[in-house]
């Protein structure tokens, strides 16, 4: 078990600054005051499995930061493994919660599942205090409250970001491997309601997820920032001068044999002079990369069928580039099946006609300097003219949020989560199917050929964003919640 230090950051008074924020954070400092008060002389753990990439270890800081600055006394923990089965297993029960498997789990995996958190478990119970507040976040340390409650006398809340709104075989299988280890904690916080088994609805709170406007990923970049970010991280190759020193690590770019090079090695992306359709997330099947892939793909060749090829609805689709982004697999040890969604999508690329690779780009992001990525996905998301999230299934997609307080279109599948957040015709579109590639293919085109609508999508989406999304109202709840339970 390892404690997280927190870096400086954005402090309440930098929030109420900004015109648009200023009313919902004099709303929030007037409500949780009764909250704060009654959370005083105890400490609050947050424990999860990283502390760097993921919704988790994004939002925590944020948040962790304005409840220090309310005086709130909050500490964060990560564990430890080494063991690929361990992260083999995990990865397992992520896929199964969101349906995906067979949903069957043996005795030897629950040997490996508990082990792992009995290895990590002195190092908690020897900085937790009888009478804190626990938190754990998802299934990879969801044994420790079973082994924390043996020797401490706290209140354990467990928070699952994942889940699957139609239950079926495999998501039952995972919840009955899973439900001996939710016996020992007092409450559950998930992002859906759809998402709680019925084992502990009566037990449960829905808080949907937030981003930090200010954060580096989410905060405001001018041109002249933008460009030079896209610059410094090697995506853009034409910017003089440059005002800050390249990254240590640049992004690299899948080439057209498989292999890993300089983005604009084998041609120029030239991601600022075209349209852009970009989708970023981790490599996982339930993303729906490949059925991006495939759509974009029909989508060109269908355009190249018509007859007119000189007004302006060909020419946009002609020039248009689809770019992948996802963590560079060098500064990944963790997620094995990672590095084989990443292979299989590679081997989908080197099939692609020659003509068609260049206005292909997989880029992958470099994760040793947390601030660099940040600054990279901003810069990516505020470049394009469609964010897409085609997910088979998602719990809830941050990349949509982010993208929606760019004010950048967003195009999503019709997952539980990401419905949860956009509003067809209102706030970006709907594509209900992620794996219907010919309809995916039209919804692209009709989004990059109606640019106006595109711009009221966008204005609409960074209005959601700063009534529903902001870590303010996540906070509050968070505040509402904690507050309850150590009653």
């Amino acid at each position: 078990m390892q404690k997280i230090d927190i870096t400086p950051g954005a402090q309440i008074h930098d929030y109420k600054a900004y015109s648009n924020l200023k009313s919902e954070v004099a709303n929030f400092l007037e409500v949780v005051q009764s909250s704060v008060e009654e959370l005083k002389g105890c400490t609050i753990w947050m424990i999860n499995s990283t502390a760097t990439g993921g919704g988790v270890a994004e939002m925590l800081p944020s948040v962790m930061r304005i409840l220090r600055t309310l005086g709130v006394n909050i500490e964060w923990m990560v564990i430890e493994a080494d063991d690929h089965h361990f992260f083999d297993l995990t990865k397992r029960i992520h896929n199964a919660i969101h349906g995906s498997g067979d949903g069957r789990f043996t005795d030897e995996d629950r040997a490996i599942y508990e082990k792992v958190n009995q290895a990590n478990v002195a190092k908690a119970v020897a900085a937790i205090q009888d009478g804190d507040l626990v938190v754990i976040h998802d299934p990879q340390p969801l044994p420790l409250a079973t082994l924390i409650s043996k020797r401490k006398k706290v209140k354990i809340l467990w928070r699952c970001h994942i889940g699957l709104e139609e239950h079926n075989n495999t998501t039952r299988g995972v919840w009955k491997f899973l439900m001996p280890y939710l016996e020992a904690y007092d409450h559950f916080i998930f992002s859906l309601a759809a998402y709680v088994p019925e084992q502990i609805k009566d037990r449960t709170t829905i808080i949907p997820p937030a981003i930090d406007p200010l954060s580096h990923k989410n905060r405001t970049l001018w041109m002249a920032k933008c460009v030079g970010i896209l610059q410094q991280s090697g995506i853009f190759n034409d910017h003089q001068p440059l005002l800050y020193p390249y990254y240590k690590h640049q992004v690299r770019r899948v080439m057209p044999d498989g292999s890993f090079n300089k983005v604009n090695h084998h041609s120029n992306l030239n991601i600022i002079y075209r349209p852009v359709i970009l989708q970023i997330s981790r490599w996982d099947r339930l993303k729906g990369f490949k059925e991006l892939l495939e759509a974009f793909i029909i989508m060109k060749k269908n355009n190249e069928m018509k007859e007119d090829k000189s007004v302006v609805t060909y020419k946009r689709i002609k020039y248009t580039r689809l770019v992948f982004g996802g963590p560079d697999p060098t500064f990944v040890s963790d997620d094995p099946e990672g590095m084989e969604v990443l292979d299989e999508l590679i081997t989908e690329y080197k099939s692609v006609g020659s003509d068609l690779q260049d206005d292909i780009a997989i880029l992958l992001l470099p994760l040793d300097n947390p601030k660099e990525n940040a600054l990279i996905v901003n810069a990516l998301q505020r470049s394009s003219s469609i964010v897409v999230q085609n997910s088979i299934q998602e719990g809830f997609g941050l990349t949509v949020t982010e993208a929606m307080w760019k004010q950048r279109p967003v195009l999503v599948s019709g997952a539980s989560g990401l419905r949860s957040q956009v509003q067809h015709n209102v706030d970006g579109l709907i594509n209900d199917d992620p794996t219907n590639i010919e309809q995916l293919a039209k919804v692209m085109e009709h989004m990059l050929n109606s640019p106006k609508k595109r711009d009221q999508w966008a204005f609409n989406g960074r209005n959601k964003v700063i009534n529903e999304f902001t870590l303010f109202s996540q906070i509050n709840s968070w505040l509402s919640l904690l507050a309850k339970v150590r009653l």
